[in-house]
């Protein structure tokens, strides 16, 4: 059980770094989020010989279905246009996702962008209610209203970025459209397919998707080596081993621990930001982290 715990936790510092590597690569944000999409598909292409053993199906499959999951050759092709219909939508609620997210880090910084991203799970809570008909928690409500007075104490003392305003609009984009990404994700587990072929095909869907901004906002440009560097390292470390372990500890590690430690994603990320970008908080604004991440824990918790 310590092993998966430790995944877990690894993962979790993996992911954390997201926010980091992002701005150290000093490009425009759309360019950012394509080439952190592009070389994860890359990275999960020349990984797939090594993650052959995890290619299995969610659900048991009999004869040539059993064969065709565990096949080499199929690789990360698809079985199934539903599947790939929802793979796409996917990929272009992330596009949005990540178009958004980029510029909320320059305008919040790390931390405040990575927490008001993980808004997600009071969204996702709300959409379950509608799309599964599942209950609310008995404290969603005042979880969430502790999660938003942490919020406000975050973002509006003193601001650490350019602006306020615009970096809680692009976040809550952010939070918005990773939600619906997460809804299908969950739509996914009733198809054949393994978390490895959906991490590389939305990657590879999204990066699709965010050539289209980038053709608007005239940056198809291709960055230098040292920003290169930092998106390359970015996708490995954070879009494939980070995710690669969350997902492959998940099943391993009660719900309510997991959730919990998913919570530490925005803490460390403001520790980073501090120690790596100077992003000094106030004591007001960690009270705040805390205070937000404590809403959401509570207006997601449930008993065992």
């Amino acid at each position: 059980m310590n092993r998966w715990y430790l995944l877990l936790v690894l993962g979790i510092c993996c992911i954390s770094t997201s926010a980091i590597l992002v701005t150290l690569s000093g490009v425009h944000p759309t360019v950012s989020a394509f080439y952190r999409n592009f070389f994860a598909a890359l990275i999960w292409l020349a990984l797939y010989p090594f993650t052959r053993p995890f290619q299995v199906a969610h659900r048991k499959a009999e004869g040539q279905a059993a064969q065709e999951a565990a096949s080499p050759r199929l690789a990360f092709l698809l079985r199934g246009r539903h599947a790939a219909f929802l793979l796409i939508l996917q990929g272009f609620f992330f596009a949005i996702d990540l178009w958004a997210w980029h510029r909320s880090i320059i305008f919040l910084g790390a931390g405040p962008a990575t927490l008001l991203g993980n808004l997600q799970v009071l969204i996702v809570s709300g959409l379950a209610l509608f799309f599964f008909r599942e209950a609310l928690q008995k404290w969603f409500w005042p979880g969430c209203l502790l999660a938003l007075l942490g919020i406000a104490l975050l973002t509006l003392t003193r601001g650490i970025g350019q602006a306020v305003l615009p970096g809680l609009i692009y976040g809550l984009v952010t939070a918005l459209t990773y939600s619906f990404f997460l809804i299908i994700l969950r739509l996914l587990r009733n198809y054949q397919i393994t978390p490895q072929q959906v991490l590389f095909w939305v990657a590879a869907i999204s990066s699709l998707f965010l050539l289209l901004p980038m053709a608007g906002e005239g940056t198809l440009t291709i960055p230098g080596r040292a920003a290169l560097g930092w998106l390359a390292l970015h996708a490995l470390l954070s879009s494939v081993v980070g995710w690669w372990l969350i997902i492959t500890a998940l099943p391993h590690v009660p719900v309510a621990v997991s959730s919990t430690l998913l919570l530490l994603q925005p803490v460390l990320t403001s520790i980073w930001g501090h120690v790596f970008l100077q992003q000094i908080l106030s004591a007001v604004q960690v009270a705040g982290i805390f205070l937000a991440v404590a809403g959401i824990r509570l207006a997601t918790w449930r008993r065992q």
